[in-house]
C-alpha cells in the first residue's frame, strides 16, 4: 500500500497508521464516548467529491475496506471500523431554491444548520430530532424525523443522490437513472454500496405555529396514559407528533407525554392542543402549550444526550397497541443501571402511508428507541446487558428495528432493519455494484454471525 500514490491526488488530508496521532484522530471521529475496539488504518479527509472517488479507487486497488463518515453519530461506531475511513466533514455545501422548494445538501450539513436555512426561506423538511446530526447517515438510514407522520420519512423526500460507486464512478441516481442505486440510497444505511456526496431534496412550506405541550406522570399511570393517547391520536391530524419519554428515577420510572403540533396558524395549534387534552389523566405537571420552533426543539432535546457520555442504543417498530409497548418499556426502565438512560415511545397511528419503493421497509404504528447512557467504562457490561434484555422483552410485540439507531454490534439480532424482500434485493445489488465487498459492512456482519 503506497500512500505516496494517493496523497498527491487528494485535495484534502491523508492520515496513516504510520502517524502516532492516528488513534486519537480515529477516536475523535466517533461522537459516542464508547469507542470501538477496532480502528481504521487510514483516514482520508475528503475536500470534495473528487477526493472521495480517488480514495475509493485507491482502496479497491489495495484491497482495503471502506466506511464513509458523516458525523460519526451511529452509536456502534461503524464509521471507523473499516480499513479506510473517508471523512466527509468538509463536504458541507447547502443550496436552496425557495421558489422550486428544492435543496441540494452535502453530507456534513447538520439538521440544525438546515433548519435555520429553511426558516429564513419559509420552508421545512422532516429533519432529524438531534440538531448536531448531519444529513449523511440520517437520510441514508431512512430519516425518522420531526413531523414524519405528516411529511413522511425523510428519505422519501430525496429526489436524487450523487454517489461514488465501488469502481470510483460518480453517478447521479434518480428514480429514472441508476434507479437501483437510488432505491438503495433511501434506507439501506450502512449496507449501502457507495458514498453519497450530495442529496437533492423536495421541501415543504414552513409551519409557522409549531408548539408543544408536556404532561408528566408517574410510571404507575402507564395504562391510563396509553389509553388516553390511543383515543386522542386516533382523531388527531397527522401534524401531531406524540412521544412518551420514559426516564428512571430513585422513585421509579416517570413518563412525560410530549405532544408537538406542526400547525399553520396559532388558532389551528390551539384547537389541536385543546382536542389532545380531552380526557387526559391528571398529571403531576403540565407545561404549555408553548411555542417550539425548530431551534427551540433542538435546544430541548440536546441536554438529554450530552457529548462524551457512553451510549448504547436500539430501536423497535411495532403494530401492537401503544399500551403494550409502553408498558413493557416502563417495566424495563425500572431496571436501568443508570439514571441518565431514557426511552422514547412514539405513537404514529395517524401517519400517512409509507411508500414501498425504497430500501427503507421496516416501520410500524409505534416507534421505540431505548438509550443506555452512562459515564464509566467499568459500567459498560451492565448497561449494554440491560439494553439488550429490555429489547428482548419487547421484541415479541415488534416487526423490526430502525437501522439509524440499531444495536448493530449485537450478533444474531432478533429484529430486522429490512424486510426479507428488501434484504434479498439489497444483497443482489451489493453483489452487482460492490462484488469485492469494498464497503465493509457486509464483511463485518458475516464476522459477527460467525461468533
Amino acid at each position: 500500500m503506497n500512500i505516496d500514490i494517493l496523497s498527491p491526488r487528494i485535495r484534502g488530508e491523508v492520515i496513516t497508521v504510520l502517524e502516532p496521532r492516528l488513534g486519537a484522530e480515529v477516536d475523535a471521529l466517533i461522537w459516542n464516548g464508547r469507542k470501538p475496539a477496532r480502528r481504521a488504518r487510514l483516514i482520508v479527509r475528503a475536500a470534495c467529491a473528487g477526493d472521495v472517488a480517488e480514495a475509493v479507487r485507491f482502496a479497491a486497488v489495495n484491497g482495503l475496506t471502506i466506511s464513509p463518515r458523516g458525523g460519526g453519530h451511529q452509536f456502534t461506531g461503524i464509521a471507523t471500523q473499516a480499513d479506510m475511513v473517508i471523512d466527509l466533514c468538509a463536504l458541507d455545501g447547502l443550496k436552496l431554491d425557495a421558489e422550486a422548494r428544492t435543496a441540494r445538501v452535502e453530507p456534513a450539513v447538520t439538521n440544525a444548520r438546515m433548519a435555520a436555512a429553511l426558516e429564513r426561506h419559509g420552508l421545512a423538511f422532516p429533519l432529524g430530532h438531534c440538531g448536531s446530526v448531519p444529513m449523511s447517515g440520517y437520510l441514508l438510514g431512512g430519516g425518522v424525523g420531526w413531523n414524519s407522520a405528516e411529511w413522511g420519512f425523510a428519505c422519501f423526500s430525496v429526489t436524487a443522490a450523487e454517489v461514488v460507486l465501488a469502481d470510483g464512478r460518480m453517478v447521479t441516481a434518480t428514480a429514472e437513472d441508476h434507479a437501483d442505486v437510488f432505491w438503495a440510497a433511501r434506507g439501506a444505511g450502512p449496507e449501502f454500496f457507495g458514498v453519497v456526496t450530495a442529496y437533492h431534496l423536495a421541501l415543504q412550506p414552513a409551519r409557522k405555529a409549531i408548539s408543544t405541550t408536556i404532561r408528566v406522570y408517574p410510571g404507575s399511570s402507564v395504562v391510563d396514559v396509553a389509553a388516553w393517547a390511543e383515543i386522542v391520536m386516533a382523531k388527531a391530524p397527522a401534524c401531531v407528533e406524540f412521544t412518551a419519554k420514559v426516564t428512571p428515577t430513585p422513585n421509579g420510572p416517570m413518563i412525560a407525554s410530549v405532544a408537538t403540533v406542526f400547525a399553520r396558524t396559532d388558532a389551528e395549534a390551539c384547537a389541536v392542543h385543546a382536542a389532545l387534552g380531552e380526557g387526559a389523566p391528571e398529571a403531576l405537571q403540565v407545561i404549555g402549550p408553548m411555542p417550539t420552533p425548530f431551534g427551540a426543539l433542538y435546544a430541548a432535546t440536546e441536554p438529554s444526550m450530552p457529548e462524551g457520555r457512553r451510549y448504547a442504543v436500539d430501536t423497535v417498530w411495532s403494530d401492537a397497541r401503544f399500551g403494550e409497548v409502553l408498558g413493557r418499556v416502563v417495566e424495563d426502565m425500572a431496571l436501568a443501571p443508570s439514571e441518565a438512560s431514557m426511552a422514547l415511545v412514539v405513537l404514529r397511528s395517524n401517519a400517512v402511508p409509507t411508500p414501498g419503493d425504497a430500501a427503507f421497509s421496516c416501520h410500524g404504528r409505534v416507534f421505540g428507541a431505548l438509550y443506555a447512557i452512562w459515564q464509566d467504562e467499568d459500567e459498560d457490561a451492565a448497561n449494554l446487558g440491560w439494553l439488550r434484555a429490555a429489547v428482548d422483552s419487547v421484541a415479541p410485540l415488534c416487526t423490526g428495528a430502525y437501522v439509524g439507531e440499531a444495536d448493530l454490534d449485537r450478533p444474531h439480532r432478533a429484529l430486522r432493519t429490512l424486510t426479507p424482500e428488501a434484504e434479498a434485493r439489497l444483497t443482489q445489488l451489493r453483489a452487482l455494484h460492490d462484488p469485492s465487498s469494498l464497503f465493509h459492512c457486509q464483511r463485518r456482519h458475516e464476522a459477527l454471525a460467525a461468533e
